[in-house]
């Protein structure tokens, strides 16, 4: 059995009062209770994008990659990035551009390939691109949705991003 306060008892008792006196005047509407909600700001989009164009963000705190396109979300996938905040193995916040796309498979590391590659920091070595596979094609790390790579932005579904990055797309990592 519930307990019900007398706040509410009181209320509900006005409100069956009011529906059974139709000449009574209307009980003023009592304000909504005040609910808490945690609220995290989104950081504001850089004057760099455009919001009515078509771009990439990188949301490093959700391990999250979003396709914008013409101001609405596209796809939103999971992914992982860079591993410390160590420059070197980190997926730096920053805006960047799309500067190449191959489709692959490329060899990463001896022994580990990579397909649908979308890079956007070609003097560090980062970009977008699938999950390590073997020379067969078998997936050897499935990590996705924490951080996991040296700097890269791997995906799960690394060929939709491929399919729709443009060659000076804009890239938002934050």
């Amino acid at each position: 059995m519930r307990c019900i306060g007398w706040g509410v008892i009181v209320r509900l008792s006005l409100i069956l009062l009011a529906a059974c006196a139709p000449s009574s005047p209307a009980l003023p509407a009592s304000p909504p209770a005040a609910t808490l909600v945690p609220i995290t700001p989104s950081p504001a989009l850089p004057a760099f994008i455009d919001p009515v164009s078509s771009w990439i963000e990188v949301d490093l705190a959700r391990q999250v990659v979003i396709l914008h396109e013409h101001g609405s979300v596209l796809a939103e996938f999971p992914a992982s990035t860079g591993v410390t905040t160590d420059p070197k193995y980190a997926t730096p916040p920053g805006l960047y551009q799309v500067q190449s796309k191959d489709k692959g498979p490329v060899e990463s590391v001896p022994g580990v390939f990579v397909s649908d590659v979308v890079m956007f920091d070609i003097g560090k070595g980062n970009g977008f691109h699938s999950r390590p596979m073997d020379a067969q094609g078998n997936i050897i790390e499935e990590t996705l949705g924490k951080p996991s790579t040296a700097g890269c932005v791997r995906l799960g579904q690394a060929a939709a991003l491929f399919d729709f990055a443009r060659v000076g797309m804009k890239v938002w990592i934050h």
